[in-house]
């Protein structure tokens, strides 16, 4: 029986986009969604899984996304919650395959969601993107 394991995250980080080139802070939440078989009452260690996604996240906080060199060059052209989606499922779909498919061969990624809000909590929306 697959089981999901779901983690959430966030960041704060400014972007600008040709709509609104004023560089700008957002609170940015990410939403990781893993599928597997549990090995030991476990699809994976979460703490362990929250650990190393981070490692994908901390050098977006508190930086602006334009200028960031870690996210690839579409994305800082345009930092949207569709490519942060896209750069997460990339980065988040490779520390699972290094780090934790030893662990349990069967888990995936299944998906990630990206949100975008004002500082002052005002969702603007979200993007999905599913294996």
């Amino acid at each position: 029986m697959k089981t999901k394991l779901i983690l959430n995250f966030e960041f704060i980080a400014s972007h600008a986009l040709s709509v609104r080139e004023e560089p700008h802070n957002h609170l940015w939440r990410v939403q990781a969604v893993m599928a597997g078989e549990p090995v030991n009452g476990m699809v994976l260690n979460m703490v362990t899984v929250r650990e190393q996604f981070s490692t994908a996240l901390q050098p977006l906080a508190n930086r602006h996304l334009n200028d960031n060199e870690l996210l690839p060059a579409e994305t800082r052209a345009t930092p949207t919650c569709e490519t942060l989606a896209a750069y997460f499922f990339t980065a988040f779909g490779g520390i699972l395959t290094d780090q934790f498919h030893q662990d349990n061969p069967t888990v995936q990624l299944d998906a990630i969601e990206v949100e975008l809000y004002e500082p002052n909590g005002k969702e603007w929306g979200s993007a999905r993107l599913e294996a």
